[in-house]
């Protein structure tokens, strides 16, 4: 039982990381605390972990126990989140356009179609938003296009390092400039996209380092933004 337990526990420890970052960015530039953070970070773990369920029941058709423990997920996570925000549920509801749209991606085109990938990282992204709103009350869309555009960048990054190609590299470059473009629309401090530069450093040099060390230096980065995002934002 132990071992079929563990079978639905998503190992994807960088959306793990992600999700972490985001949701303390949340707290951190909302300049305030409460203790229903800790309840809100659980029903957005149980959301995130039910991409395990729900990637099983796609993988094999007619698989009812993955599609249910899924539902199941969604359910409490849902029940909590509405426990959580109460009366401000349905301020939240355009939202839900991300998650659908992700899981919609993930059904039809796979879980590794860019598109797919960068509603992922989107998605994540929410976390930090979610958290804002939970301790002032307001809907931050600066918030979620400066942590969506800065975690949406890695996507480009690993395919640069791990397939070498030309057009990853030279996408990697341009999403770094593109998401520099949109910061200084939404008047954001270009400085956040500091550790940025380390893609374009990969992007040109393809240096070669093990994958586990690939997956620190994201962590190392992701730690930097959420400094720089304490401070600057």
């Amino acid at each position: 039982m132990r071992t079929e337990a563990k079978g639905y526990f998503l190992k994807e420890y960088g959306s793990w990381s992600v999700l972490v970052i985001a949701f303390l960015v949340g707290i951190g530039v909302s300049r305030g605390f409460t203790w229903l953070v800790f309840p809100l970070f659980l029903a957005l773990g149980m959301l995130i972990n039910s991409k395990q369920a729900f990637t099983k029941w796609l993988r094999k058709k007619g698989d009812q126990r993955s599609f249910f423990i899924f539902i199941g997920q969604i359910a409490a996570a849902t029940v909590i989140l509405v426990a959580v925000f109460g009366g401000d549920v349905p301020r939240l509801l355009p939202l839900l356009a991300i998650p659908a749209a992700y899981l919609l991606m993930n059904r039809f085109a796979g879980e590794h179609f860019l598109l797919t990938e960068l509603l992922g990282f989107a998605l994540l992204s929410l976390a930090a938003v979610l958290a804002k709103f939970l301790i002032t009350n307001g809907l931050d869309v600066r918030l979620f296009v400066a942590v969506a555009l800065y975690f949406t960048a890695g996507v480009f990054k690993i395919k640069a390092v791990l397939f070498r190609k030309s057009m990853d590299r030279v996408l990697t470059v341009l999403y770094v400039l593109f998401a520099a473009v949109i910061y200084r629309g939404f008047h954001l401090p270009l400085l956040l996209l500091l550790p940025l530069l380390e893609n374009l450093v990969a992007a040109v040099t393809l240096y070669k380092v093990r994958l586990q060390t690939t997956g620190w230096i994201e962590v190392a980065k992701s730690l930097a933004f959420l400094l720089l995002m304490l401070l600057y934002y």
